[in-house]
């Protein structure tokens, strides 16, 4: 007689992320901090606008080609432009309001 197949278990997404959520900020810190060395809060006032502006120009070739390198761009894109917000935060001393 044949055995019968076992099912699978079923992942499920723990419902409590919160070590996630400190992880992703802890390496969004890092990130910052690696970035705010040697620069001053007006160059990453400037560099906040050119990623503000390359994250528009992503989102644009994403919205028209959405192939996987575009999203891809723009995934990346986004996480500098938040990389780079973060840096001003802790260039200004303000925590992030969540």
């Amino acid at each position: 007689m044949a055995r019968r197949p076992k099912r699978r278990p079923i992942r499920r997404s723990p419902q409590d992320r919160s070590e996630e959520v400190t992880a992703q900020r802890r390496r969004l810190d890092a990130a910052a901090q690696g970035l705010l060395e040697g620069r001053s809060v007006d160059q990453l006032r400037s560099e906040l606008h050119d990623r503000e502006m390359l994250l528009a120009e992503a989102d644009r070739a994403s919205q028209l080609d959405p192939s996987p390198t575009n999203l891809a761009n723009y995934r990346a894109a986004r996480s500098q432009l938040e990389v780079t917000q973060r840096a001003i935060e802790l260039a200004v001393g303000a925590t992030p309001a969540t």
